[in-house]
């Protein structure tokens, strides 16, 4: 079969241009330890390792609300353990003052260390994060969730919303207790403000009455105030143990990802080195053969 010289010429620059992509292609390889450095090298490692990276970012979001959804549940706890605290004082207190041995003057005095503790309840149900944010009112966390109203009686503003955060492809946590959960109707409160004016002017006859149907009041606060402790631990716990399971998802997609684009350095250097003794072995030939002449064969 006999070829002619504009064929040679073509398929000796062909050859050279195949050899020096090839060679351009490993050198690209490993430099960068990308194996797929564009879509046509592996079109389907190349869809793949798109997959990987969209997972590898929900997981990175997901983390972030983890932390977050972490962050405020712990700061809301605080709040609410403070609250625990507060109550106990106010138990010591008012059992005390159901005592009916104790005199007017006497029960005066404890309601001033009463009214001293009772801002404080309203204080830390009316807390905010660092953004000025209240933790207690809703999805309104611009309005104040406890005020006193027109008629002088404490009333809740915000409103039920729970913020939900995604942590997972199909699940979610609260991330935020409502106010209207802990005090519904502000009825601890209100029960605590008139108590207040009862042991400020007690009667003669003490404060007893009042006094244990305070202390049944305050009970039920501090059993609605303990059991949200409990719920936000619980859903802090969820969290620690999605938290080890999203980061070991993590590792395996970063593994599999790594797989996939990470070059094989031996192949790699061989494919180069092919290629390079491919890309002066034609060099060598074409030089040779255009370098012929009739006149060298007379």
């Amino acid at each position: 079969m006999r070829i002619s010289s504009h064929q040679f010429h073509i398929n000796s620059i062909k050859n050279i241009q195949y050899n020096t992509e090839r060679y351009n292609e490993a050198a690209v390889q490993l430099a960068t330890n990308q194996r797929i450095t564009k879509p046509s090298d592996d079109p389907l490692g190349a869809v793949m390792l798109l997959n990987l990276e969209s997972e590898l970012e929900s997981l990175s979001q997901y983390e972030a609300n983890m932390d977050a959804a972490n962050f405020t549940l712990g700061q809301q706890e605080v709040q609410l353990t403070g609250i625990v605290n507060q109550i106990y004082s106010l138990q010591g207190l008012i059992t005390t003052a159901a005592d009916g041995s104790m005199g007017t003057e006497e029960l005066k005095a404890l309601g001033q260390e009463m009214a001293v503790i009772f801002p404080g309840i309203v204080d830390l149900l009316n807390a905010t994060d660092s953004e000025g944010k209240y933790f207690f009112s809703g999805s309104q966390t611009d309005t104040k969730p406890f005020e006193l109203n027109g008629a002088g009686d404490y009333a809740y503003n915000g409103d039920d919303g729970v913020r939900e955060v995604a942590v997972s492809a199909d699940s979610s946590v609260a991330s935020n207790i409502t106010g209207d959960k802990l005090d519904p109707s502000a009825d601890f409160l209100n029960a605590m403000k008139n108590y207040l004016v009862d042991i400020a002017n007690p009667p003669a006859t003490g404060v007893g009455v009042q006094s244990r149907a305070m202390m049944d009041k305050l009970s039920g606060f501090l059993g609605t105030i303990t059991g949200e402790i409990t719920q936000i631990g619980g859903i802090m716990a969820s969290l620690d143990s999605l938290a080890t399971s999203n980061q070991d998802i993590t590792t395996f997609t970063t593994n599999l990802r790594d797989d996939i684009s990470s070059v094989d350095y031996p192949e790699a250097y061989i494919k180069m080195n092919e290629s390079m003794a491919a890309y002066e072995s034609s060099m060598k030939v074409y030089s040779n053969v255009t370098s012929l002449s009739l006149f060298s064969l007379i």
